[in-house]
């Protein structure tokens, strides 16, 4: 028995010393030991400012400090961010303070009782209670057993509910319309104005867009697609997923485009300025202060952050009196342009999948339960589960016959590697396909089934109408006409072809 136990202690020890060690994954000189830890090795957004990598633990007592480094290591472990990381740390720190020195193994339903009674006096919003108790059940759980101690864990049902669906921060109609017409002002910076059009014409989060690189524009069959990183749903990888959305050089994606080849200029003007770790980043520029003789230009070049974004977001409004129905100047966010994004796009009919694919999430439940503000529209609301089921689900299934073809042709076609089934008939060769979505439609390769002949029908009409909806606005209408006509196309090819002919 007393071999077992030996060996137990020693794998125990090699486990924590291999947790320790982690600390060297994420940082280039911080150690376990330290107190605080400068994580650069998961900076992944060339916009972060360094705070946004630095882990404290100076606000944990000593008593409780190792175990909360250790719980933080298992976090960056699975793949968490460093953001995220110090939220927990912070909420975990509160409880810690609250229990003193009493030991983590005492904590049991009775001091969850009294701590509930601790948060409700502080007089934390409800949103902030329920990630402070989540933060605990996931740290009991996450320690249990470790260093041979055992917990209970009283978090494990979240007593405070909270609705997600936030609707102050969808940015009314009446100041988005205000902003709009400002941010076409050339008194305003191009960098901010650059990030304030991204924001607005691409449901994005403002890491996203700070992490932009100088050569995000590439040219594509007869438009430009530009890049833009995403972390997010990257499954905690320092590599971001790539979105690629697709931009026509007309109305305002042109108006977009011409302003990313202006910011392209003066960040590459800027390069030589610059740390390694801040080169390529699309939103630099030469710092300025404005005087009463004029613009002076300070020698020192910055790379835009969350931080500058939203203090010039804020200074604009001023500047320009932006007030909302009250009266009181509008207090505005770089997030809220996600929530509007998202909403938007939900009013003018796109459906659930289609949003996520423009903003990179892997699902939609998410866009449906914390961006889609329908309510503040009741004329477009439509039933959260039967919008998705219904909208996700329609057109998937292929039964009928690619041009009335016998199923031995059909399979002969489905052989090919290169063959593949996409939402309305069979790409015959997929192997170099760049295409986004929807290019699929006016490509050569596409073979359309005639059996899905109503479903390009109702497509046409679909798109018809978002035309008509956003009739003011040039580059969404355009876009939106472009792909009515070219589903009108398809109706016409199967119209014309007599069946069996391929």
């Amino acid at each position: 028995m007393s071999a077992i136990y030996k060996y137990e202690e020693l794998y125990e020890e090699l486990q924590k010393q291999r947790y320790m060690e982690f600390v060297g994954v994420v940082s280039s000189n911080s150690i376990f030991t330290d107190d605080v830890w400068i994580c650069d090795k998961r900076n992944v957004s060339l916009g972060n400012e360094l705070h946004k990598i630095r882990i404290h633990f100076a606000n944990i007592s000593q008593f409780h400090r190792e175990c909360a480094k250790f719980f933080a290591v298992l976090r960056l472990i699975d793949g968490i961010g460093v953001r995220a990381v110090k939220i927990d740390l912070y909420n975990l720190g509160v409880f810690l303070k609250f229990l003193g020195v009493n030991s983590l193994s005492k904590v049991d339903y009775h001091t969850a009782s009294q701590y509930k009674i601790f948060l409700d006096q502080r007089g934390y919003v409800d949103s902030t209670k329920s990630r402070m108790w989540s933060t605990l059940n996931m740290f009991f759980r996450k320690m249990n057993g470790f260093d041979n101690l055992q917990y209970k864990n009283p978090f494990t049902k979240n007593i405070y509910q909270y609705d997600k669906l936030i609707d102050s921060k969808y940015i009314p109609e009446d100041v988005a319309k205000k902003l709009d017409s400002i941010f076409m002002n050339e008194e305003i910076s191009v960098t901010y104005r650059c990030i304030y059009w991204v924001l607005r014409l691409i449901p994005s989060r403002i890491s996203e867009v700070l992490g932009m690189e100088i050569e995000c524009v590439k040219p594509f069959d007869g438009h430009f697609v530009i890049t833009i990183p995403t972390w997010k749903q990257n499954g905690g990888y320092l590599e971001p997923i790539k979105r690629l959305i697709h931009v026509e050089d007309t109305g305002m994606g042109g108006h977009l485009l011409s302003l990313i080849r202006e910011q392209q200029e003066i960040s590459q003007n800027s390069q030589a300025y610059l740390a390694e770790n801040k080169k390529n980043a699309l939103f630099t520029y030469q710092d300025s202060l404005k005087l009463k003789s004029g613009t002076y230009k300070r020698d020192r070049y910055i790379v835009a952050t969350w931080s500058s974004t939203n203090y010039h977001l804020k200074k604009i409004c001023k500047q320009y009196d932006v007030t909302d129905s009250d009266g009181r100047l509008y207090n505005i966010s770089s997030h809220q342009f996600r929530h509007n994004g998202v909403t938007d796009r939900l009013r003018a009919g796109f459906t659930l999948p289609q949003i996520a694919e423009m903003t990179a999430h892997h699902g939609t439940a998410m866009l449906y339960g914390s961006y889609a503000h329908l309510n503040l529209f009741p004329e477009t609301l439509i039933e959260p589960v039967k919008y998705d089921i219904e909208e996700e689900n329609s057109y998937v299934l292929f039964g009928g016959r690619i041009l009335n073809m016998d199923a031995i042709t059909e399979s002969r076609l489905l052989k090919n590697l290169r063959s593949h089934r996409i939402p309305g008939g069979i790409c015959a060769d997929v192997t170099h396909c760049k295409s986004g979505m929807w290019d699929c439609i006016s490509c050569e390769k596409f073979i359309p089934e005639q059996e899905q002949l109503e479903y390009f029908k109702e497509q046409v009409k679909s798109w018809s109408d978002k035309a008509t909806k956003f009739k003011t606005d040039d580059q969404l209408h355009n876009n939106f006409l472009k792909l009515s006509n070219q589903f009108a196309d398809i109706i016409k090819k199967l119209e014309d072809l007599k069946p069996y002919e391929y």
